[in-house]
């Protein structure tokens, strides 16, 4: 298990760790609600130098990258992003990713567990084209600052007022090194994920504290972010999607899909399915009226129709959590259409439930 530069520094901190992709990451730092509050009320600084970055370059990589994902990379200037998908030539979901538009080249960032298999994917199609693709996970750390002071955190890094759109980017200088950083929204509050020079990651958290220590900046552990981006109603990828969803079924359709973009793989299939109208499961919230937070894999049933009436699985629980903000046991699942309606009463292990739209948590700022 290969231990991070900052595994030591986060010890002090009280970190205790958790294998990622063969990595020991910050699992929390001893108290993972009162982290997830800091987050929902000041800012946390998270290690996510763990997630996979590919750089792809060359004079084709607009017109490469454009055909293999369903968002239109085409649109994309320089200090521009978005969220996309990567598909099947059956639509079904490779993975998801953040993609940004840098003066020479575009940066994909991924989950860990995918980034080998979505680099060999892209390889496959390079033939023909004037394309390089290069993995620099080992390159670069990655820091996020997520949270209520976030901004103005960022406006103190920077000199200047950081981008308020989600997925676009800036660099910045501090210390003397260049920092990538983009915007983030994935715990419902504001947020900007910093691409920083392997051999500077030490240093960098240090001063990312010192500066933001006084609007409230702490360490966050990974248990926190999953329990925020639950809470603002995230997919996550090989959790609550993988390679047998449609990107509709995860409620990608608005953040991920153009529908007028032109070819793509998979495109074909998930035209039909637009036109087609609704999916035959959906990914909905629940709320659950008991304190037993349920597993992955969890059957969501259909309440008993009579006494006795045999037991009937319509969905599948893929993350859950005790919401902090909310006092309450979320739940995110897949609901056969006939139930994937906000109002709808199931049951989980003999617990009620009721389907909720996403997200759980919307902030009023």
């Amino acid at each position: 298990m290969i231990k991070s530069r900052l595994y030591e520094t986060q010890q002090a901190f009280g970190a205790v760790f958790k294998p990622s992709s063969g990595r020991e990451m910050a699992r929390s730092y001893g108290d993972s609600v009162l982290e997830h509050q800091t987050v929902r009320k000041k800012a946390g600084l998270i290690d996510q130098s763990h997630r996979g970055k590919l750089q792809v370059k060359g004079k084709d990589r607009t017109d490469f990258l454009h055909g293999m994902v369903t968002n239109d990379i085409k649109k994309l200037m320089s200090g521009a992003g978005l969220y996309a998908v990567f598909t099947n030539d059956k639509a079904k979901m490779l993975s998801d990713g953040r993609i940004y538009c840098l003066p020479d080249a575009l940066w994909v960032e991924l989950e860990p567990e995918v980034t080998d298999k979505i680099q060999k994917h892209l390889d496959k199609y390079t033939l023909a084209s004037d394309v390089t693709i290069e993995n620099l996970t080992d390159s670069f750390g990655l820091f996020s600052i997520y949270g209520h002071s976030s901004h103005e955190i960022m406006t103190q890094l920077t000199g200047s007022t950081p981008p308020t759109k989600e997925y676009s980017t800036i660099t910045f200088s501090m210390d003397g090194i260049s920092i990538l950083a983009a915007r983030n929204e994935i715990t419902g509050e504001p947020g900007y994920d910093l691409y920083v020079p392997i051999d500077r990651v030490v240093t960098t958290w240090s001063r990312l504290l010192q500066i933001g220590g006084p609007n409230g900046l702490r360490p966050v552990g990974l248990d926190a972010l999953d329990s925020l981006r639950i809470e603002a109603g995230i997919p996550r990828y090989g959790i609550d999607m993988d390679e047998s969803n449609f990107p509709m079924e995860a409620g990608l359709e608005t953040r991920a899909i153009s529908y007028t973009k032109g070819c793509y793989i998979g495109q074909e299939t998930i035209a039909r399915a637009d036109a087609q109208g609704r999916m035959n499961k959906r990914l909905m919230g629940l709320e659950l009226s008991s304190k037993s937070v349920p597993t992955i894999g969890q059957a969501i049933l259909a309440p008993p129709t009579a006494p006795g009436a045999p037991e009937r699985v319509v969905g599948t629980i893929t993350s859950a959590t005790q919401s902090p903000t909310l006092g309450k046991v979320i739940a995110m699942g897949y609901l056969h259409r006939d139930f994937a309606e906000p109002g709808k009463d199931v049951m989980i292990e003999g617990t009620p439930a009721k389907v909720v739209a996403l997200p759980f948590y919307r902030r009023s700022y």
